[in-house]
């Protein structure tokens, strides 16, 4: 009994990944590219502040 429910577990873990991934990708993405912004307008702020 333990083995079917076993299966069954990763069944539904293995199809939970396959059609969530693209959104966790998504995701992922955007934050990489607000820390890439934010890295942007905190080098500029250093350069207004130095000059």
């Amino acid at each position: 009994m333990w083995t079917l429910f076993d299966i069954v577990v990763f069944a539904v873990g293995y199809a939970g990944a396959i059609y969530s991934w693209p959104t966790i990708k998504v995701w992922a993405n955007g934050a990489a590219a607000e820390v890439t912004n934010l890295r942007a307008k905190a080098a500029a702020l250093e350069a207004k502040i130095r000059s």
